[in-house]
């Protein structure tokens, strides 16, 4: 019973291959949408029924669109009739595409290769708009056209929805990826300040901005405002299209001088995408054209053309009441909105009982809203040459208001201070000598003298005759010696020149063929399959000196023969892909033989020396 069975499945299995060999072969070639725009992407199924043993499907030279990507399937499958069952296997190529034209777009043939020859599909044939095109609904349940086998890309209804998510973090046009320089005024005054943002406008995904190059400001006197260190977007719409809009940074600009002033773009790297799907695109942005205006006239007497903004100045005395030799702080504030760096303060004056020495400045300035301001102060140190009531007269402080567009003026009030006689009971104080020498000054004023105390010091021995002293000076440069050696060493090792990095990986692609054949008698077909393919690309690899993932056949095919290899490693190569391929995609339909795979993959290994 056991020895009918097998033949009887083996004469199935014979009969079916037979059927299925008969069978005419069909390619035919379909797009997922007849009406495209100039920034969208379509999808392009191309499957070859009953293709034979060894087929593998190509696409032509495509003009008026570019491949973004592609992934290939293969099926197999029983189909019963009135002639009986029949065995059809189907082999599946799917590409995202970008039309690159407006008009009538008119894809060529797609070509299936087999051992008799090649067998061609229909053309495709599109409509390309200049705008934005809505794609087709991707819930369609019971689509004729779905692939007869799983999604390798995911469960969905829309077995292409993987495809477009891969492809929808790279931008489709310029409009979907640029950057924008944006001020709050168009015109100003010298002095006033105008707001400067840089942000990043994107209808994709975005992982990481780089090399940004900050336009020259000459001409202005800046101020950070705000610099993100993470990448946060605010929802943004320009002409009626939605965008995610990124900060890249704030400024406040001051300008100096009158006319108009150009402010050059802003340029970055711009990484869209995440891990192994992004793309990194390079952006430049527009130039911005500022109307700078002179301040008009009827300038109130003392004011400087740096004081621009809205201010209030006040002034205070640390005490109203001082003994004669004690100082006494002036402290003098000027608070508001502007470019509080570069503001001119009044200079305070006193009578000539009060000496004012130079004062000491102190900003605290931050932005509230995109607006700097904060206060400036200065403090003068006052000290009474004779006792008695004096008074600090009010300073004025004339300002131009660029929102009011009039000059103002800010005063504080005259300040009191009452000096009395010190501990000594004098009425004048003691002249000193010149520079503000405070406290020499006061210790003249109130009569002290300074402690004289007879100092007594310890003698130790000098710290060069201790012996670890020795020891510490020399370690640092041991260390810096040995640390120097290693990394001679390490970069030696590091460096490797071209030649050197193909014999490499050639090794190494024969040492994973090797490893390929030790498996060939144990282990899964797909394992083994792994292995040999591992070993094919690596050592194509390392003979193109460039990556080969993604590229369909007939690209690898235009490839290798750029770079000089043999029509039979060609074709091995093909075959030992292609191969790998239907293990991979269709386990269970495939009955793979490792002994003539390897000798394909050796024949690529050993035809190319």
């Amino acid at each position: 019973m056991r020895r009918t069975g097998s033949a009887a499945a083996v004469g199935c299995a014979v009969w079916l291959t037979a059927a299925g060999a008969s069978a005419a072969v069909e390619v035919r070639a379909d797009a997922d949408r007849s009406e495209v725009g100039l920034p969208d992407t379509f999808v392009l199924t191309v499957r070859a029924s009953d293709a034979p043993r060894g087929s593998s499907l190509g696409l032509p030279e495509m003009d008026g669109a570019e491949v973004l990507s592609t992934s290939r399937g293969m099926s197999t499958s029983i189909q019963v009739g009135s002639s009986g069952p029949m065995l059809r296997q189907e082999l599946t190529l799917t590409a995202v595409l970008r039309p690159t034209r407006v008009g009538r777009l008119t894809l060529a043939p797609a070509e299936l290769h087999t051992p008799d020859g090649v067998v061609k599909s229909n053309s495709v044939t599109l409509t390309v708009q200049r705008a934005h095109v809505p794609g087709p609904s991707t819930a369609r349940p019971g689509r004729p056209d779905l692939p007869p086998f799983p999604s390798p890309f995911g469960d969905g209804d829309d077995p292409f929805a993987a495809l477009r998510d891969r492809e929808a973090a790279r931008p489709r046009a310029e409009g979907d990826l640029f950057l924008r320089s944006e001020v709050d005024h168009r015109e100003v005054f010298v002095g006033e300040q105008v707001t400067l943002s840089f942000w990043i406008y994107s209808r994709v995904d975005l992982s990481r901005v780089d090399n940004v190059g900050m336009p020259k400001l000459d001409g202005f006197w800046s101020e950070d405002i705000d610099s993100p260190s993470t990448l946060n977007f605010e929802p943004r719409t320009v002409e009626g299209v939605p965008y995610r809009a990124y900060l890249l940074k704030r400024l406040a600009l001051f300008p100096i001088k009158a006319g108009n002033r150009d402010i050059g773009p802003v340029e970055a790297d711009i990484t869209t995408g995440f891990l192994f799907a992004g793309h990194r695109e390079h952006r430049v942005g527009n130039t911005v054209t500022l109307k700078v205006k002179p301040l008009p006239a009827g300038a109130p007497p003392g004011f400087v053309p740096a004081n621009v903004g809205s201010y209030r100045l006040s002034a205070e005395l640390s005490a109203a009441s001082a003994e004669l030799g004690s100082p006494v702080t002036l402290r003098v504030v000027l608070e508001g909105q502007g470019n509080l760096k570069d503001v001119v303060l009044p200079h305070a004056a006193g009578p000539a009982a009060l000496r004012l020495y130079d004062p000491t400045s102190q900003d605290r300035i931050s932005p509230v809203k995109g607006r700097i301001q904060g206060r400036r102060s200065q403090e003068y140190l006052v000290m009474a040459q004779q006792t008695g009531v004096f008074q600090i007269p009010a300073l004025t402080f004339a300002y131009f208001d660029p929102e009011l567009r009039r000059y103002e003026t800010t005063r504080t009030q005259a300040l009191t201070l009452s000096v009395t006689p010190g501990g000594g009971g004098s009425t004048v104080a003691v002249p000193s000598s010149s520079g503000p020498d405070t406290a020499r000054n006061v210790l003249a004023a109130s009569a002290l003298r300074p402690l004289r105390v007879d100092p007594r010091f310890d003698v130790h021995p000098p710290a060069w005759r201790r012996p670890w002293v020795v020891a510490l000076a020399v370690t640092p440069p041991a260390a810096l010696v040995l640390v120097s050696l290693a990394g001679a060493v390490s970069a030696r090792r590091a460096r490797r020149d071209p030649a050197t990095e193909r014999r490499r990986r050639t090794r190494a692609a024969r040492g994973m063929l090797a490893a390929a054949a030790r498996l060939q008698d144990s282990g899964t077909d797909a394992a083994f399959s792994e292995q040999v393919e591992h070993a094919v690309v690596t050592f194509l690899q390392a003979r193109v000196g460039s990556g080969l993932t993604g590229l369909t056949r007939q690209a690898l095919r235009d490839t290798l023969n750029r770079a000089g290899a043999p029509e039979t490693v060609e074709l091995c190569a093909a075959r030992v892909l292609d191969t790998c391929d239907a293990v991979r995609f269709a386990p269970g339909a495939v009955r793979l033989d490792r002994q003539a795979l390897l000798r394909e993959a050796e024949r690529v290994l050993e035809g190319w020396e």
